[in-house]
């Protein structure tokens, strides 16, 4: 949903693009720069990357979440998951010389991820289903929670 797959055909593009900087921001310096800010630097993902800052996650979500990442130590483990991806791209581009014979689907927001997800999906899968929800963006169960509801049940 709404991402890419590191590794596959044309990642590179997207991992190198100098506005999609959060890939590379990890490390001690940034960590020093985060601590007791995590309210602005999360409100960046919640607000810019969604199509509708007011349809992104709700007020309550977004506290949830400043809550469990303040604690000492989860910035720094929720960047070793970016800090990995040039090996996980690695393991991909193994994995994708095999390509998936099983049903997969690809939902992904129109002014994000989508077009690029439902490309790199069916580089790796014979049977993909590419749903790209219109006017959403990173936030697609946030911002159009029926539409990608309704997408998973059809699929399922």
């Amino acid at each position: 949903m709404d991402a890419f797959l590191p590794g596959v055909e044309g990642w590179e593009a997207i991992y190198d693009n100098p506005a999609i900087w959060h890939f590379r921001f990890n490390g001690p310096k940034p960590e020093t720069l985060v601590k007791g800010r995590e309210d602005i630097y999360f409100s960046f993902f919640w607000d810019d990357l969604a199509a509708n800052k007011n349809r992104s996650l709700p007020s309550a979500d977004r506290e949830a979440y400043l809550a469990a990442y303040s604690r000492p130590g989860r910035m720094h483990a929720a960047w070793e998951y970016f800090d990995s991806w040039p090996q996980t791209a690695k393991d991909f581009a193994e994995l994708a010389k095999t390509k998936l014979t099983m049903p997969v689907l690809a939902i992904g927001g129109e002014k994000s991820l989508g077009k690029e997800l439902g490309q790199r999906m069916k580089l790796v899968a014979t049977d993909v289903t590419v749903v790209r929800l219109q006017d959403t963006g990173h936030w697609i169960l946030e911002e159009r929670p029926q539409e990608t509801t309704g997408a998973l049940v059809r699929f399922l």
